[in-house]
């Protein structure tokens, strides 16, 4: 990208540090998702996957004081955030940081549960902090022909798609020339 004319810079983005302890009660999927699925959970918890049931149920802990929190955290993330990323384009980052990983090493039994909440918990962290931002974000493969898949990020902060979308189509103009 740099032979193609983009000035690529490292920003630190302490913020997105901030990320674990703002979410630390559960975040908004665990509030939201239980306030709609606690009946359902109530009448029939069994038909739940277990996983699913168990991250659903984080949010009946949840007190109103936290929700608000994390909405009043949530709204000076996002300005901090926006604040940090002003002086760039756009962010780039890997989509995932890790390989998929096997179905054997996550299937459904409480003797992979581990397993699967770290792949889980990993496979989710990157694009979760611009779900958070309420940003935009797209992936573009960067594998070739016949390995895993991987992908490269191209995100930036809310109503930023049009800047997303034409600086990755650049990224793969690029890439298809080099």
């Amino acid at each position: 990208m740099s032979q193609a004319g983009a000035q690529i810079v490292e920003i630190p983005l302490h913020e997105i540090k901030e990320l674990a302890g703002l979410l630390a009660t559960g975040g908004f999927s665990a509030a939201e998702s239980y306030t709609w699925h606690r009946h359902l959970l109530a009448q029939g918890e069994s038909q739940y996957d277990p996983r699913v049931a168990a991250r659903i149920l984080k949010g009946a802990n949840m007190k109103a004081f936290e929700y608000l929190d994390l909405q009043a955290g949530r709204v000076a993330w996002i300005a901090r955030m926006q604040a940090a990323l002003n002086s760039v384009d756009a962010a780039l980052s890997p989509t995932v940081p890790i390989e998929g990983p096997t179905l054997a090493s996550v299937a459904p039994g409480a003797e992979r549960d581990d397993a699967f909440f770290a792949a889980n918990g990993l496979l989710l962290r990157n694009t979760s902090v611009v779900n958070m931002f309420d940003g935009c974000a797209l992936s573009l493969p960067m594998h070739h022909a016949g390995e895993l898949p991987t992908s490269l990020m191209v995100w930036q902060g809310p109503m930023k798609d049009d800047d997303v979308l034409n600086i990755s189509l650049a990224i793969e103009k690029a890439l298809r020339t080099a």
